[in-house]
């Protein structure tokens, strides 16, 4: 094909004919020219179609982690409701004879699944085999964490960028953001878990002393200081139970407009 042109070009110049021989090289200009454009305009096309097929794997990653992380924040609501549930029982055991005041950001008293930790209702009466479980919970925590990895390698990719939905991108940032924001401080020395654990150690008793002692609500209780954290127990796992709460609606949300987004690809 080459060679046919080249023959025409040199057919052209040997008969003396300049004009034509210039419309031909124009026109040889301009189809390489519209050769190069659509050559350039396929590859583009190409490279659209990776970036995007790319962010459709990563988003069905992302929202793997999503389900991850709805599930740890559904142990999450269960544990902290049972603290709370734990420490009210304790506390009429006790005959304290007033209620936690808990904050406004606090919430309501959450609802306390019957099977959750201790596998049924609150007794209704001393109940020692409930008042152990309830020690033993106080003073053991769950540390809520989100999943990020998935996340990070969205963004140090540069396919976030790329991702067009800014509203569903704006949602998944806040919820990154939230999740950091409400849990950052669940390793604090201030951790009202952590604070009955050295209270615990510093009257002297251990960890274990309740499932041993014969009245543990009696003795445990009768120390003011434990009181005063029991009850900022209440207050801090209220609040970390119906966050969670709210974050598992948000984050069902959140999973279901990801995965039509997803379909959209």
């Amino acid at each position: 094909m080459i060679n046919f042109f080249r023959r025409i070009r040199k057919k052209l110049a040997d008969d003396n004919m300049p004009l034509k021989y210039m419309r031909y090289a124009i026109g040889e200009i301009v189809l390489v020219v519209v050769g190069i454009l659509i050559a350039l305009q396929i590859n583009n096309w190409n490279e659209q179609n990776t970036i995007q097929e790319n962010i459709k794997a990563q988003v069905g990653a992302l929202i793997l982690d999503l389900k991850r992380d709805k599930l740890s924040f559904a142990e999450v609501r269960g544990f902290h409701a049972f603290r709370v549930h734990s420490v009210l029982y304790l506390m009429e055991q006790y005959g304290s004879g007033k209620d936690p005041v808990l904050f406004a950001e606090a919430g309501e008293i959450p609802v306390l699944s019957e099977t959750g930790l201790f596998g049924g209702p609150v007794p209704e009466t001393y109940d020692k085999i409930f008042i152990i479980r309830s020690f033993s919970w106080l003073l053991r925590y769950i540390h809520m964490t989100a999943r990020i990895n998935t996340m990070e390698e969205f963004k140090n990719t540069g396919l976030l960028a790329h991702f067009k939905n800014q509203e569903l991108k704006t949602r998944i940032l806040d919820y990154y953001d939230a999740v950091y924001f409400t849990f950052e401080g669940d390793d604090r020395d201030t951790n009202p878990t952590e604070m009955l654990k050295k209270t615990f150690t510093a009257k002297g008793f251990a960890y274990s002393e309740a499932a041993v002692l014969d009245q543990p609500i009696e003795v445990l209780l009768s120390e003011p200081t434990i009181r005063a954290i029991l009850i900022n127990i209440v207050d801090e796992s209220a609040y970390r139970s119906n966050i969670s709460d709210r974050m598992i609606e948000h984050l069902e949300q959140l999973i279901q407009d990801l995965e039509m987004e997803n379909q959209k690809r």
